[in-house]
């Protein structure tokens, strides 16, 4: 396995493909697990998962809404329609798992993209993305993820 450094990384963790889609991976589960047929998801919970996208400018940040509201309204109605018989609960299954996948790839091009916005315009002093992602994780399960 290839584990190179980028200059933003923090030095505890290497930058290693496997461990980014575990630490993306727990934190889509987080984000999927927020959504009911009846709680959308906060304000607050949006800016959030928004933010681990690292979109860098007002223009990606409007893109990465319109996903994350494409997104919340899959899930959504998926489990809105959920009318507990045995083919329902299979499609919720189903929704939640790709929900969880969209989400995992959202997050881990937020990881790129944050690299990418850290070299470019801020000279690689930024946010470590994958720092993100960890302390977002830590927060909600008591639990660091993936180092």
């Amino acid at each position: 396995m290839n584990e190179t450094r980028d200059e933003n990384a923090d030095a505890a963790h290497p930058v290693n493909a496997d461990t980014d889609a575990e630490l993306a991976g727990l934190a889509a589960e987080l984000a999927t697990a927020w959504v009911s047929a009846s709680t959308p998801l906060t304000e607050n919970q949006g800016w959030t998962l928004v933010g681990l996208q690292h979109m860098g400018s007002g223009q990606g940040e409007m893109y990465a809404w319109g996903k994350l509201g494409a997104w919340e309204r899959q899930l959504t109605e998926a489990l809105t329609a959920d009318d507990g018989s045995e083919e329902s609960r299979h499609r919720v299954t189903e929704a939640k798992r790709a929900a969880t996948s969209a989400m995992r790839d959202m997050l881990l091009a937020g990881i790129t993209a944050g690299v990418a916005t850290n070299r470019i315009w801020r000279d690689g002093l930024g946010p470590d993305p994958r720092e993100e992602l960890r302390r977002f994780v830590a927060t909600h399960t008591g639990a660091s993820g993936p180092s």
